[in-house]
């Protein structure tokens, strides 16, 4: 009865890299758009995980000054609402970061999809907000979803469900690290 949803921060970035993504599509039929510009925008934005085409792309699309740039600069500065230390500072930040959000959309028909992101962000700002007052997450569970969708796709199915569910004890028990060390 007492329980609360807590939006997941990963759902978050997911929500706005899918925008992203969205606008460089339409973009990309409308006007040519730089090499390697994929993955560039849809990485995270530093050095470190990009390669050099890629830091080429990157810095081509910036300096064009496309819609998805524009979508690129809202996702990247994402990375500002979650270093608040407090709900406080985070609700604060949450309100900022949309005004300022709003400020560089504009009126781009292109953008629609970062106005609808913008919009879930502030329709859950304090489900959002709760991931900082909260200790529970997901996460694990998300890590063993990924470890048990690898073992299908590798076994490309089983004759029956009792195997896979074997298969995913094997996997998810302490069993499995015992069966690895013999």
């Amino acid at each position: 009865p007492q329980a609360e949803v807590t939006v997941d921060w990963f759902h978050i970035v997911q929500t706005f890299t899918r925008a992203l993504d969205e606008v460089r599509k339409r973009e990309g039929r409308v006007k040519p758009l730089p090499k390697h510009l994929r993955w560039s925008v849809l990485k995270r934005g530093d050095a470190d995980h990009l390669t050099t085409n890629q830091l080429k792309a990157l810095a081509e699309l910036l300096d064009q000054g496309l819609d998805t740039a524009t979508a690129w600069r809202i996702k990247e500065r994402l990375d500002w609402i979650r270093l608040a230390k407090t709900p406080r500072a985070a609700r604060w930040r949450i309100t900022r970061f949309i005004g300022y959000a709003r400020e560089l959309i504009g009126d781009s028909d292109l953008l629609e999809p970062v106005r609808k992101a913008l919009a879930t962000l502030e329709n859950h700002a304090e489900r959002v907000v709760r991931r900082w007052t909260s200790t529970y997450t997901n996460a694990r569970m998300e890590g063993l979803n990924s470890l048990f969708q690898a073992a299908r796709a590798r076994a490309r199915g089983y004759r029956n469900n009792r195997t896979f569910i074997t298969m995913i004890y094997m996997i998810a028990s302490p069993a499995g690290s015992i069966l690895k060390s013999i």
